[in-house]
C-alpha cells in the first residue's frame, strides 16, 4: 500500500512538472486524478484521508505559488535587474548618427589645425626681414643712377653720415639656398644679382619680387603654395624698404668700401654699417 502511494505521488509530480503550471495547479484536477487512481487499486478507504490531506496541501502550493496570474510579473534573483530588462534600448540610428557627428567634429578640428599651420609656416619663413634703422633715412638717403659701370641704381648720401654709423640690415626673404637658386632663379636669372649669399652657402636673402624684380619695399612671399598670394593680399601691409639693396661693391680702384657687411649667422642677418666718413652726395 504506502509503495502504490509513493509511485501515485511521484507520477503526480513528473505530470506537474510537464504538463504546465496553469493545468496542474487546479485542486479540482489534481484530486480527481489522485481519486481515479486510488479507486482503480480499490484502496480508497485505507489512503483517502491521507491522500486528500496531501492533494489538499499541493492543491494550495500550486494555487499560491506554481500558478500564474494574469496581473503577475515575473520576478528575479538579482536586485535590479527588472529595470535591466526591460528598459528598451536606444534606436541603433541615433548612435550612429552621434558617432557620425563625432567624427565629423574630429575631422573638421583636425583640417583647421593642418591649415593654420601651415599658414602660421609660410608666414614665419617667408615673412620679409630686414630694417632700416637710420633715423630719419628718407632724408638722409637717396636712390639714383649708380657711379659703377653696369650697376643700375645706387644708393647716397644724402647728407653727411659720420663713421660708425649703422644703416640697418639686408632686407628681404630668407631662403634655402639651393632651393632658391633651382626654383626661382631658373625663371628669373635677375634676381641672383639682388640676393644676398651667406658664407656658409645655406641660405640667401631674396629682396626681390615674384619675377625677380627689385621694388622700393619686399612684401614677402615665396614659390611655396599660396604664399605670393597671402603676402600680395593679406598680408600686403607686412612690407620692409629695400634701400639697402641698392648699395653696389665699388669697382677695382675706386678708393674701396666705405660701408661694411657683418653676417650674423646665427639670427641670419647681415648688418651694414659705416666705415668711413661719408659726405652729402656720396655713394
Amino acid at each position: 500500500m504506502n509503495r502504490t502511494l509513493t509511485i501515485i505521488v511521484i507520477v503526480a509530480l513528473l505530470l506537474a512538472s510537464f504538463d504546465g503550471v496553469s493545468s496542474f495547479s487546479s485542486p479540482s484536477w489534481t484530486a480527481s486524478r489522485i481519486n481515479r487512481n486510488l479507486h482503480s487499486n480499490n484502496n480508497h478507504d485505507v489512503g483517502a484521508s491521507s491522500l486528500s490531506h496531501r492533494s489538499r496541501r499541493r492543491s494550495a502550493l500550486s494555487t499560491s505559488s506554481l500558478a500564474p496570474s494574469s496581473s503577475s510579473t515575473a520576478t528575479f534573483a538579482i536586485p535590479g535587474i527588472e529595470s535591466f530588462m526591460t528598459t528598451t534600448p536606444p534606436p541603433p540610428s541615433a548612435s550612429i548618427t552621434n558617432n557620425a557627428n563625432s567624427n565629423n567634429i574630429q575631422t573638421l578640428a583636425a583640417t583647421t589645425s593642418a591649415i593654420l599651420t601651415y599658414l602660421g609656416l609660410i608666414i614665419n619663413y617667408d615673412r620679409p626681414r630686414g630694417t632700416l634703422t637710420l633715423p630719419d633715412w628718407q632724408s638722409s638717403l637717396i636712390i639714383q643712377q649708380s657711379n659703377v659701370p653696369n650697376a643700375g641704381l645706387g644708393l647716397f648720401a644724402a647728407r653727411s653720415l659720420p663713421r660708425g654709423t649703422i644703416l640697418g640690415t639686408y632686407p628681404g626673404v630668407l631662403r634655402p639656398a639651393q632651393v632658391f637658386y633651382d626654383t626661382k632663379c631658373r625663371s628669373f636669372p635677375q634676381a641672383v644679382g639682388y640676393s644676398w649669399r651667406f658664407t656658409d652657402s645655406k641660405y640667401v636673402i631674396d629682396p626681390t619680387d615674384a619675377t625677380g624684380e627689385i621694388q622700393p619695399i619686399c612684401i614677402g612671399g615665396s614659390e611655396v603654395p599660396l604664399s605670393n598670394f597671402l603676402f600680395n593680399t593679406f598680408l600686403k601691409f607686412w612690407n620692409v624698404n629695400t634701400a639697402l639693396c641698392r648699395i653696389n661693391e665699388p669697382p677695382i680702384g675706386a678708393g674701396g668700401c666705405n660701408v661694411s657687411a657683418k653676417e650674423n649667422l646665427e639670427r641670419r642677418e647681415v648688418v651694414f654699417e659705416v666705415i668711413q666718413d661719408v659726405v652729402r652726395g656720396q655713394e
